[in-house]
């Protein structure tokens, strides 16, 4: 099993540009219920569809950095990221794919180690 660091990123942003497309298909189909949310800035509803369709286009957004940064820094592989910067570009990446653990084409080795206290705790030991 390969770490994180050593997974090749293209594979990686393949299987997180495909989930993205699979949520978007299913919103558009409406195979999610969608209702509607009271938004926080002002007293109208927001349908949760479309702040759904907003949540893909961010996580396009965050694979595109990757992608530009990665292609200017001639970076092909996870474990080229070098850097506070490139590492937490790949570490965005590793995090996106983690909501997708269930997936049959998910990768273990991009388990992100993500945080387990909460917010303004101590971290725990």
């Amino acid at each position: 099993m390969t770490s994180p660091v050593e997974a090749d990123w293209t594979h990686l942003v393949e299987f997180l540009e495909a989930r993205i497309a699979e949520q978007e298909s299913a919103i558009r189909e409406g195979t999610f219920a969608l209702g509607t949310a009271d938004a926080p800035e002002s007293n109208h509803k927001v349908s949760l569809g479309q702040l759904m369709l907003d949540e893909c286009a961010q996580k396009r957004a965050i694979i595109a950095s990757w992608k530009e940064a990665a292609g200017a820094e001639g970076i092909s592989d996870l474990s080229q990221a070098e850097g506070t910067i490139a590492i937490a570009r790949r570490s965005m990446l590793t995090i996106l794919a983690g909501s997708h653990r269930e997936h049959l084409d998910y990768d273990p080795a991009w388990s992100p180690a993500l945080p387990t206290g909460m917010p303004g705790e101590p971290a725990k030991v």
